[in-house]
């Protein structure tokens, strides 16, 4: 393959994103999602301004480009829409026409965006969603080959599907179709739960713990059951196949009932024991699929994908609840993961073996924008009247900032290049105490304003980790949750969720050194080599992507330091 660039994206739904990798090696050169740069949280659009990134950050231009790859098959989604538009009635199906019409309108400019990238020779490629799902996950994994599998909404038609890689190929063997869909059942029950869907499934996560899963097993049972294709979803009390307004009907509250919740309502038990057995439906069927899958491909190894590959509660017990030895999550691994994913299967299938060392390089979350000390200091600048700032040694600054979380300070961390995907590594987190019995209860309220019952996540360094958790495993992206260990459960109130559970990020010091220095001081100065790390932003925000978005952000909440690379940065008092 000649020296060029193969160009990743994803866009049209949620999270839209794009990848830029190197045609020569196969490595991902930067990958971000588009709602850094908008600040419009899961972002739909086409990534322009990511794709203007990419391109200027490693200093070439789009007539570089030798192929363009979307991350699905837009002919086949319009098909499925226009079909699924007349289930609701004829009716349904006049008042449902802007709707394909929309899509239609909606592709026709995402082609016409596309064509006018690269060059007159540039190659454009669309692949099948679920297939660029399952690429992220086994080209980015250290595997050779392994079990593979993708579960979320919808892509075309397919919502599941369960696959085999092998060196540079992947093979599906089974799929399952919509309307029956693990994530939009998921979806479903988190609108009647009041929550907004693509969105509030963390929260109905977070808050199944509060509740009986048996309550609601009958109704459960009632509204999926088990096929010889994996699942199948009865429709009598969902919407969402024929309508973009509806995901249930009124049969969804009578069989619960009770009617569902609006947003601002207050949580009742039976809203928590829905939750409880949402979450406790899901794991049946998603332990079934996986199960099936090991029984077909024999691998110990498993690559996890799709939206529903972000339910951590189901992947931590992955390794205990299956025959599986080995498991991978990529960082990204819904939609926006995607646009790396169609890149990387085109690149794979265009050489003849496979170099395992790219592949595995290729799992770092540090794939967005980064700035410069003087990108700082012009942003320090704009706020002079704000803050006052104070330049330090990284060595210093461990120091003090193991201090400031040990006295029950919350930090504001901002370094190197942006994570890629939905959760906060290290790079643009605020940082905590885990010991702090009220830091919760403060975080929620004062520095994320949101619902009180929601846990944060811990950072511990990958050789403590079983120490102080029920898991022996790496989690390097915080994609799965495991037991605290009965003897630090007093000890970690503030990670500790009501069923004693956290949702863990393992790391090693060559994953993020100024992190794993902090870790070891505060195993001196707090006792426990861990630290409370959630994403930096307030409600409804996206993370902050530059250093005057993080000061801004900074300056809205009760946070009490600022860190921007080597800077201490305080808020003065007026």
């Amino acid at each position: 393959m000649k020296k060029g660039y193969i160009l990743g994206i994803s866009c049209g739904y949620h999270d839209s994103a794009a990848a830029l990798i190197d045609s020569s090696t196969g490595r991902v050169l930067g990958a971000c999602e588009e709602e850094r740069f908008t600040g419009i949280k899961h972002d739909s659009a086409f990534p322009t301004n990511t794709i203007d990134w990419l391109l200027s950050s490693n200093s070439i231009t789009s007539d570089l480009i030798d192929v363009i790859c979307f991350y699905e098959t837009p002919t086949e989604k319009l098909d499925r829409i226009s079909i699924t538009t007349k289930r609701g009635g004829w009716k349904n199906f006049f008042n449902r026409q802007h709707i394909l019409r929309r899509n239609k309108i909606q592709y026709s400019k995402t082609e016409s965006l596309i064509k006018k990238l690269g060059n007159s020779n540039t190659k454009i490629i669309y692949l099948d969603h679920h297939l660029s799902h399952l690429a992220y996950s086994f080209y980015t994994s250290p595997f050779k080959n392994s079990a593979l599998i993708s579960v979320d909404g919808v892509g075309e038609w397919e919502t599941t599907s369960l696959a085999f890689g092998d060196e540079n190929n992947i093979n599906k063997f089974l799929s399952t179709q919509f309307p029956n869909s693990l994530g939009m059942l998921y979806s479903s029950i988190t609108a009647f739960l009041g929550f907004k869907p693509n969105e509030g499934e963390y929260k109905v996560m977070g808050l199944a713990p509060y509740g009986i899963s048996a309550t609601y097993v009958q109704q459960f049972n009632k509204l999926i059951k088990k096929t010889s294709n994996g699942y199948e979803l009865n429709m009598e009390y969902f919407e969402f196949d024929w309508s973009d307004t509806h995901m249930f009907n009124e049969k969804l509250g009578m069989l619960f009932g009770i009617p569902n919740r609006l947003p601002d309502e207050p949580l009742t038990n039976a809203h928590k024991n829905i939750a409880a057995g949402l979450q406790f439906t899901y794991e049946q069927h998603f332990f079934s699929l996986l199960n099936r899958l090991h029984k077909t491909t024999k691998s110990d190894n498993l690559c996890l994908s799709g939206g529903c590959a972000y339910n951590g509660t189901a992947n931590g017990k992955i390794l205990s609840r299956t025959k599986f030895k080995n498991l991978y999550i990529p960082p990204a691994p819904s939609d926006a993961g995607s646009a790396i994913g169609c890149a990387l299967h085109y690149y794979y299938n265009q050489n003849t073996t496979s170099n395992n060392t790219v592949r595995y390089n290729n799992t770092r979350p540090f794939m967005g924008p980064g700035y410069s000390n003087e990108d700082v200091m012009d942003a320090l600048a704009k706020y002079d009247k704000d803050v006052y700032f104070e330049r330090k040694l990284y060595e210093q600054i461990i120091d003090t900032i193991s201090d400031e979380i040990t006295d029950g300070n919350v930090i504001g961390w901002f370094q190197g290049k942006m994570e890629f995907g939905a959760r906060a590594l290290g790079n643009r987190s605020i940082l905590a105490n885990p010991r702090d019995p009220q830091m919760k209860s403060r975080l929620n309220r004062m520095i994320k304003k949101r619902e009180g019952f929601r846990p944060f996540a811990p950072i511990v360094r990958q050789e403590d980790s079983s120490k102080y958790f029920n898991y022996t495993d790496t989690v390097p992206y915080m994609n799965q949750v495991v037991k605290v260990r009965d003897e630090w459960v007093s000890e970690l109130p503030a990670i500790t969720h009501v069923d004693n559970s956290a949702r863990i990020q393992t790391l090693t010091k060559n994953q993020n050194r100024h992190i794993y220095a902090l870790l070891d001081k505060l195993e001196i100065k707090n006792k426990f080599p861990i630290v409370i790390n959630t994403s930096f932003n307030l409600k409804d925000q996206t993370m902050v992507l530059t250093p005057e978005d993080a000061i801004k952000t900074f300056l809205n909440c009760e946070m009490d330091t600022l860190i921007i690379h080597n800077y201490i940065i305080k808020k003065k008092i007026i």
